[in-house]
């Protein structure tokens, strides 16, 4: 094996070895620097490093572990440096115990500074199993790569990376490290304690305290190079590598400018553009070709496109567009001559004002004047009143869109959202009895002194056979009205 590594992905060399079990001397060079890591199926057990200073030998003298002449005695009988250990246990020079803790210093230091290094050669010399010169095991092994991650430059692309990641995270089963045995930091360990399959990365670095970002990060970036952790669901087949989530890290951030660029356009096109323009039709076209005009627009800007990063930065220009896509497939497909005649107008030419002319921002903020808020007002209110001419006629279809459309320009109307919630309910399909009740709960929150909103949305859990549910919302109706018949009906009922 020969290959060269960045800092980046050093710690995969040290990972592909551990899980392939192999045995011999990995090489890694850069300039005028060369250490060398001894491995025997796959654990760590011996370094070397060319650091002045930082040999064994010269460790061992200046610990006082071994006298000036027994260290030249050992010299004379070996021809490479590496043999130097084997030939003080062999001769008796020193003991086990005493020799283990030095060469295991050795060991850290070379792995961290390596990790240091911006990047480099590797090639691995393949040698027999079995001649480890200081045992290793599993978890000094991973303790000292780890140390070395906690060490690594140009870390920061691989955090970013992984913040923006969407996946869970959660332990492998079977584990390749036992996990239990680790010798963790009460930071390093609470970390842990939060991976349960539910959490994102952002989701456990957001309760880690401040300062303690960039060790969390790395300690999670280790787990999951030595497959201690997953992500679930998995990027890939095949272990994990910064590569591929630099690389797909680098397309979601292009993709996300991409859109940002075409939610901006949309958006400040829009709210000059009347429905023709908007849905790029001619005054002429069919109600077919609007239709299908008005869904390839819609599915541009559709939830699951959006990245949602996106989706939550732009959220209210996507409403604004989102608003003026029904709208005007709603005024082209409803709209008389004379209407059609004014739709048809250019972009910028005055006609009689209607209930078009009144578009303002959806989400409006505390600067804006009292008279915008009226027009929005009034513009929720001309919603509103086709919504609800809509739902008597039994066009529960157009009833919701006037309903969003009005809900667009006044998100504060429990009516709105009452009137909403009685059209979805009709629809059995889960998605929609789902918006009903949110919509329910939401009127009840904007308008808690209504007592009709709480005696339908106990309605709506009764029929779900909620019954505690329902209970508490007709207790709540008869707080505030007690001699609110229906209420008082439907909690006789549940008994």
């Amino acid at each position: 094996m020969q290959s060269h590594f960045t800092s980046q992905t050093l710690a995969e060399i040290f990972r592909d070895l551990y899980l392939g079990e192999r045995s011999g001397v990995l090489h890694l060079e850069r300039e005028e620097a060369a250490e060398r890591v001894h491995f025997d199926r796959g654990l760590i057990h011996y370094a070397e490093s060319s650091e002045d200073g930082e040999g064994l030998g010269d460790k061992l003298l200046a610990e006082r572990k071994l006298s000036p002449g027994a260290l030249e005695e050992a010299q004379k009988a070996i021809g490479n440096p590496s043999e130097l250990a084997r030939t003080l246990l062999n001769r008796d020079l020193i003991g086990r115990e005493a020799l283990a803790p030095t060469v295991w210093e050795i060991v850290e230091r070379v792995v961290h500074s390596v990790f240091r290094w911006e990047g480099g050669s590797a090639r691995f010399e393949d040698t027999e199993a079995g001649g480890a010169i200081i045992d290793g095991d599993v978890l000094t092994t991973f303790d000292v790569i780890l140390r070395g991650i906690y060490g690594m430059t140009d870390f920061a692309p691989i955090g970013e990376a992984l913040r923006g990641l969407d996946n869970r995270l959660r332990l492998r089963n079977p584990s390749p490290l036992p996990v239990e045995r680790l010798s963790l930091s009460p930071a390093h360990g609470f970390v842990l304690s939060r991976v349960d399959g539910t959490t994102t990365m952002n989701d456990i670095l957001s309760i880690v305290p401040q300062g303690d970002e960039e060790s969390a990060e790395k300690f999670l970036f280790g787990l999951l190079v030595m497959g201690v952790l997953e992500y679930h669901p998995p990027l890939g087949d095949g272990p994990f590598r910064v590569a591929n989530i630099l690389r797909d890290h680098a397309d979601r951030r292009a993709l996300e400018r991409m859109q940002e660029q075409t939610i901006r356009q949309a958006y400040g096109q829009m709210r000059r553009q009347n429905p023709y323009e908007i849905l790029g039709v001619a005054p002429t076209a069919s109600r077919q070709a609007i239709e299908q005009a008005y869904t390839e627009a819609k599915s541009l800007f559709s939830r699951e496109r959006i990245l949602p990063k996106v989706r939550e930065q732009y959220r209210s220009e996507l409403a604004v567009i989102e608003s003026r896509l029904v709208e005007s497939y709603l005024r082209l497909t409803q709209a008389g001559p004379q209407e059609q005649q004014i739709d048809s107008r250019p972009a910028g030419v005055k006609s009689d004002v209607g209930v078009d002319d009144l578009l303002v921002r959806v989400e409006m903020d505390k600067t804006r004047s009292k008279r915008a808020l009226e027009e929005s007002k009034k513009v929720a209110g001309a919603y509103f009143a086709k919504a609800v001419k809509a739902q008597r006629e039994g066009d529960y279809h157009n009833a919701i869109q006037y309903g969003k459309l009005a809900i667009s320009y006044d998100p504060e109307d429990a009516r709105l959202y009452y009137m909403l919630a009685d059209c979805q309910v009709r629809n059995p399909g889960p998605r929609w009895q789902h918006q009903a009740e949110q919509n329910y709960t939401k009127a009840t929150q904007l308008d808690p002194w209504n007592a009709n909103y709480w005696v339908s949305l106990g309605r709506f859990y009764k029929k779900r056979g909620l019954k505690l549910r329902a209970r508490k919302q007709f207790e709540e109706a008869l707080k505030l009205a007690p001699d609110h018949e229906e209420a008082a009906q439907e909690m006789a009922n549940l008994r």
